[in-house]
């Protein structure tokens, strides 16, 4: 914490001010409480604070992770090995409620704090739900679809039809989570794609794990990303409050900028998937975020999963083009079909796969995702 300062809803509010924030605008805020100092009232006086911005007519949203519920593949420690290798670990995992699963502490403390506040909505991702309260909070929660769980057909995608400001108050360009749509839309050299684990309800009250089509994401040059948007002069007010650096930007502006930015300069041909995935191959093509593929089917536990892709290179006969080819309705975890998301037309975003492709490799270096977990 910077103790050097005494932050009060009064300073918080002229800062926000400062930053272009006006009644009835749709921000996603990622904060960081202890870059601002002494915050008298802590995090509640941070939250009264952006709502007074935005004004009842306004929407706050912010991420909602729950990285704690990712499947024991993907643990990292290794005295954790043996636990994770047992079935019974994975089916005592507890499954995603959005009104009573917290959010991960690793998130901060403003998301949670949101998460309970009076008339707050959450999306229904088990992994990546967002949280929203105000006037537009339903409509960007309504549909978060299992597969694909950043890409346009989401909240994200909500947040680039209402022209949503990204804040970062006190956080690095790192942490904005609008950046991923920016991975959806652009066929960046050594993207994949694989099957994702998400715990389901099970037929006898327990969980199951249900695998869905995923694109792998890294946040790894977001910092970079963040600094060239800045120096290029592209839209972006700041304001030091109190100990933070705060910053406001369009998203749209930001994720047109950063589509453009990941196919001249990010190449992960070298990257490694981390625990947990199963069967990658690279997604070449820009995805189309409205078409979800059908899963593989549950294979018997007798018959040992492979996590990696032939080794001649052929493509997977049971995983689906990434392109999102195939076209099919997801079902819910009760089996009953799901409606199929509002369009998200990929036009509305910049088609990006003819940019000219950089010619750097990147330090090999894992392709971390946005639901990694910690232990």
């Amino acid at each position: 914490m910077n103790s050097g300062h005494v932050v009060t809803r009064d300073v918080l509010a002229r800062g926000l001010a400062g930053l272009g924030v006006r009644p009835g605008a749709t921000v996603i805020a990622h904060t960081s409480l202890s870059s601002f100092g002494y915050v008298v009232g802590g995090a509640h006086s941070v939250l009264l604070a952006l709502r007074d911005a935005v004004g009842a007519a306004g929407t706050l949203v912010m991420p909602a992770f729950t990285p704690q519920l990712c499947h024991p593949h993907t643990w990292r420690r290794p005295e954790l090995a043996r636990a994770a290798a047992d079935p019974a670990t994975a089916a005592q995992m507890p499954c995603f409620d959005a009104r009573r699963t917290p959010v991960a502490r690793t998130m901060g403390v403003l998301p949670e704090l949101l998460r309970t506040q009076p008339g707050a909505r959450r999306s229904g991702h088990p992994h990546v739900s967002f949280t929203a309260q105000g006037s537009r909070a339903e409509r960007i929660v309504a549909e978060h679809p299992l597969a694909w769980r950043l890409a346009a057909h989401g909240p994200l995608g909500r947040l680039w039809d209402l022209d949503a400001t990204v804040l970062l108050l006190g956080t690095r360009w790192q942490k904005c989570t609008a950046l991923h749509l920016a991975e959806y839309a652009t066929a960046y050299p050594g993207r994949r794609a694989g099957w994702w684990s998400l715990p389901v309800p099970g037929p006898l009250g327990g969980t199951s794990w249900r695998q869905v089509p995923e694109l792998l994401v890294w946040e790894g040059d977001f910092d970079a990303l963040g600094a060239a948007y800045q120096a290029a002069g592209r839209p972006l007010a700041t304001a030091q409050v109190a100990g933070a650096l705060c910053r406001a930007v369009p998203l749209r502006e930001l994720v047109t900028f950063a589509c453009r930015w990941l196919a001249e300069h990010r190449d992960l041909r070298r990257g490694l998937p981390p625990p947990g995935w199963r069967d990658v191959i690279p997604a070449p093509r820009p995805l189309a975020p409205g078409l979800l593929p059908t899963p593989p089917q549950p294979t018997p536990p007798s018959t040992p999963q492979s996590h990696l892709p032939d080794p001649d290179g052929a493509r997977q006969s049971h995983l689906p083009d990434p392109s999102g080819a195939r076209q099919s309705r997801l079902p819910d975890v009760s089996g009953a079909p799901r409606p199929s998301p509002p369009d998200a037309p990929q036009s509305r975003l910049p088609d990006v796969s003819g940019a000219p492709q950089s010619r750097l490799l990147a330090p090999p270096q894992p392709c971390l995702t946005a639901t990694e977990p910690t232990p």
